[in-house]
């Protein structure tokens, strides 16, 4: 019952966010959690994921939704071949220096890497079309990928964390001040903490009052046409 209610919980949320038929992209998909909760509403979910150990859980996604595609690239500031930084985890892969010295502990070791293909968030909505709805979650390199794009989504979804807090900020200024709107959630729990979508100033001043330590959650900015 606890599966099928947070399964539950999180579909009823994301389907105000997102409707059938959409085209959604989710950047460091690792083993495809979101992207399945993406396709049971009926979208359609394109996901790029550069850590190898990833794509055997990938394939079997792909097998069961036909609305489904994956390719083996990190996403990034430019066309490159990089070296990928593997955790003990596998849910913990980055591109992120800063990241790794932040997130190095007992638990959390980086004694792995890859080199792997990274693309540009530009370069992909040239090949596959401008998505409705983008989530990133790269562990550190969300400004990266950001920082390039020149087209506008209606919809994005990006992680923050203690790590990069300062860049959160430097983020949420890329956006057109005048057409987008922000929220945002906490440690996964999925009900927005502001009962109106803000502004981005409004935002940053509403984060900045957050408890720094162990700080993780997701922002959604929405630019209208």
């Amino acid at each position: 019952m606890i599966n099928f209610f947070t399964n539950y919980k999180s579909k009823k949320f994301y389907s105000k966010l997102i409707d059938k038929e959409d085209l959604c992209f989710d950047i460091g998909a690792n083993i495809g959690k979101k992207s399945e909760l993406i396709l049971s509403i009926g979208a359609k979910v394109i996901a790029f994921e550069p850590q190898s150990q990833c794509f055997d859980k990938l394939e079997i996604l792909k097998n069961k939704f036909l609305n489904f595609e994956f390719y083996p690239y990190g996403i990034g500031s430019q066309n490159e071949e990089k070296e990928l930084h593997l955790a003990t985890h596998i849910e913990v892969a980055t591109f992120s220096d800063e990241f790794i010295e932040f997130y190095s502990n007992e638990t959390i070791q980086w004694n792995k890497k890859e080199i792997v293909s990274v693309k540009t968030l530009d370069s992909m909505i040239e090949k596959y079309g401008v998505p409705n709805y983008c989530k990133i979650d790269t562990e550190g390199y969300e400004l990266k990928i950001l920082s390039s794009l020149t087209y506008k989504i209606p919809m994005i979804e990006f992680e923050f964390t203690e790590s990069h807090f300062d860049e959160t900020l430097e983020i949420i200024d890329l956006f057109d001040s005048e057409k987008t709107t922000f929220n945002f959630i906490l440690n996964e729990n999925l009900k927005f903490k502001l009962k109106k979508w803000v502004s981005g100033n409004e935002l940053k001043e509403q984060l900045k009052t957050l408890l720094k330590n162990k700080l993780h959650g997701n922002i959604f900015a929405k630019t209208d046409d």
